[in-house]
């Protein structure tokens, strides 16, 4: 392929794992932007990338479906977490709007603390 200089004009070098690799997406292309790559990145990796900084635009498709992977797994636990959130607060009212619980004040005094 030839020098690293010429793989990063042609994009050939994946932003994210900075390996040589000959497919490749192209962030901000029509694929990049379907996919919200760029979203993505910033999002869950620590690294920015931005249509007009000097580095690498492309990503190889090992680290976009590793990407994908991960987007997945953070949406499947948003849905975990908002699942269980309602569920808790149905709970919670139902509990309380449901149960009245009164406490005999002369045999509490003599019973044994419970276990």
């Amino acid at each position: 392929m030839g020098s690293t200089d010429k793989a990063v004009i042609t994009g050939f070098i994946c932003r994210l794992c900075s390996k040589m690799n000959r497919f490749v997406i192209h962030i901000y292309g029509e694929e990049g932007e379907r996919m919200k790559l760029a979203e993505k990145i910033n999002t869950y990796l620590p690294i920015t990338v931005n249509a007009n900084d000097q580095l690498p635009k492309t990503a190889c498709l090992h680290c976009i479906e590793r990407l994908e992977a991960h987007h997945e797994l953070m949406e499947q636990f948003m849905f975990a977490r908002r699942k269980l959130s309602s569920e808790n607060k149905s709970t919670t009212i139902t509990t309380s709007s449901t149960s009245s619980t009164s406490i005999d004040t002369t045999t509490a005094s003599s019973s044994p603390p419970p276990c």
